[in-house]
């Protein structure tokens, strides 16, 4: 602090003023901090006061006068008879007179008298400029997006600001624009009223960092200064959840940082404080928080961590602390949650359809399905995707099946909020295929393109040689006809109807196979190569799955689409 009533060779106060100090005598460019003259009984009488700034540490004009680039004018309050608190206008770095003027009635004019000069000067610059940050704490990951608030438009010097980062363990600012032992801003833009930068981070090691704006690169002033920490993010899983929270998630470090015995959770739609101490406002504390190992927690949501209404979702901060009275140990990590999801008995029409996809279905009986354009929304069937999933309603959605191995399967639904599937298997995809081609002429044998679904999990593929007798297990491609179908649920796959066989099955594909059709030779009911022409007629190709098998459920052990599977023994 300066010393009070101190004369400085050179300034002295003119005959008809008095002298006084300032405090603070340093601040930011940019205008809005405040300091605090001090002149003993110097504002006993006086009821209104305004006051100058003078460029250059000038001497203070005798009078008011009027407003100019050296000569700006300050607020002044009166506190009391020995001081009076200035508030600092819009000034650029640089060093100023502090100059008040009052009367004891009325305004201050133009020719309101010089009342108290100081004897000490404001020293304005960029080391003395720390906007306020948002937020404090980022990940060490590229792209966190940080605004840098002044208490005026200190940023106006310049048309292109620059920040660089720089470890505070290895110095201060430099006074321009430099990079030495510090990195670049990935990008730095400022708002209209030159009072915001906004910063997107580069990657940065964990630490604490003096964040450096200048007015560009080059020769660039420094603007301001202020301190950012990095921190290894956690890994949330899941990431998303239902509003209204009473699930669990797990929050992974990167690193062995939760070495305390009772580490604390909070959310929030803010920033997370470097302390559990400065939790207020919107943060919602996880009541159990269970430490797994010195990287791993189990939190259980909060009932209060809630989609905002209206919205179709709400990210919310995940704080992690050493203890409800330590320091934050990482990054905050994004939880997202929406409108509660529920799938879990849901009915689809139809139930059923072709392993290889295709079928149009609706499901109805869901709950917080999003109808916002654009929204989260997506679909599976065991796993395998709905293709042109829409909404219907909040309830409700289409979609067409994709491939699948036959069988019974479940569906999950996927919103902004997570997956739910269903409790029990809600479709049965059976064992359907399609072939090509779909006709030769007998004593010939063709090459069959078989597509389906679930090629890749069957074993045991055969055929019997010339002569001999189809093995009682194993996967067999047949040429079979109806009386095939109706005796196939009453033994296994060797009985009435099979006519031929597709031999040497080869799996291209789970959703794709290729053998040859022996049509010069025919089948008995056992299995037997009788080695007579196939007779001409419509038959249907059939893919078992092991003719061992004496239920031969026809949704899960062969194939049956007449549709795509029919072929025609003809000359023409």
């Amino acid at each position: 602090m300066a010393t009070a009533a101190a004369v400085v060779a050179g300034t002295a106060a003119p005959a008809y003023a008095v002298a006084g100090t300032i405090d603070p005598d340093v601040g930011p460019i940019g205008g809005g901090s405040t300091t605090i003259m001090t002149s003993v009984g110097a504002f006993t009488s006086i009821t209104a006061a305004s006051g100058r700034f003078v460029a250059n540490s000038g001497t203070c004009p005798t009078t008011f006068g009027t407003t100019s680039s050296t000569n700006l004018a300050a607020t002044v309050v009166v506190n009391d008879p020995d001081t009076a608190t200035m508030t600092v206008p819009s000034l650029a770095a640089g060093t100023y007179r502090a100059c008040i003027y009052g009367v004891t009635s009325g305004a201050v004019s133009s020719t309101t008298p010089l009342s108290v000069n100081s004897t000490d000067t404001l020293v304005l610059n960029g080391l003395n400029t720390a906007p306020a940050l948002s937020p404090t704490i980022g990940s060490t990951s590229a792209g966190v997006t940080i605004t840098a608030t002044g208490l005026g438009p200190y940023l106006a010097s310049g048309t292109a600001p620059a920040a660089v980062f720089k470890l505070a363990s290895v110095g201060a600012c430099a006074t321009t624009y430099n990079t030495t032992s510090a990195t670049a801003a990935t990008t730095t833009t400022k708002n209209v009223g030159n009072t915001v930068a906004t910063i997107t981070a580069p990657a940065l090691a964990a630490g604490t960092y003096n964040l450096c704006i200048y007015a560009g690169t080059g020769s660039g002033a420094l603007l301001g200064t202020t301190t950012y920490t990095t921190m290894a993010a956690p890994t949330l899983s899941p990431k998303a959840g239902n509003s209204g929270g009473t699930n669990t998630i797990t929050v992974t470090t990167p690193s062995a940082v939760i070495t305390g015995g009772s580490p604390a959770v909070t959310f929030t739609k803010g920033n997370c404080p470097s302390t559990y101490a400065g939790v207020t406002g919107d943060h919602v504390p996880a009541v159990t928080v269970t430490k797994i190992s010195t990287s791993k927690v189990a939190v259980l949501v909060p009932v209060g961590v809630v989609v905002d209404p209206g919205a179709s979702t709400t990210a919310w901060n995940t704080c992690l602390f050493m203890s409800n009275a330590g320091n934050l140990i990482a990054a905050p990590a994004a939880y997202t949650v929406a409108p509660a999801l529920g799938a879990a008995n849901p009915a689809i029409v139809p139930s059923g359809g072709p392993a290889q996809g295709g079928t149009d279905i609706v499901i109805t009986g869901l709950t917080g399905i999003p109808t916002a354009e654009g929204a989260t929304l997506s679909a599976s069937l065991g796993g395998s995707p709905l293709e042109d999933v829409a909404v219907v309603d909040a309830t409700s959605i289409s979609g067409t099946t994709s491939a699948h191995a036959a069988g019974e399967v479940k569906l999950s639904v996927t919103t902004a909020a997570g997956t739910q599937t269903s409790t029990l298997a809600e479709f049965t995809y059976s064992y359907g295929i399609t072939i090509s081609p779909t006709a030769a002429a007998t004593n010939t044998t063709p090459t069959i393109d078989v597509m389906g679904a679930g090629f890749s999990s069957i074993t045991g593929w055969g055929s019997a040689a010339t002569g001999g007798v189809a093995p009682a297990t194993g996967a067999y491609v047949f040429l079979v006809n109806n009386a095939w179908f109706t005796t196939a649920n009453n033994g296994s796959g060797l009985n009435a109807g099979l006519v031929t066989q597709c031999t040497t099955p080869t799996v291209i594909s789970d959703n794709e196979l290729i053998c040859t059709l022996d049509l010069a030779n025919t089948l008995s009911a056992g299995g037997l190569v009788l080695g007579a022409d196939v007779p001409d007629g419509a038959y249907s190709l059939v893919v078992v799955n092991d003719i061992a098998d004496t239920t031969l459920d026809p949704a899960t052990q062969y194939s049956r689409v007449s549709s795509g599977a029919s072929f025609t023994v003809s000359e023409y």
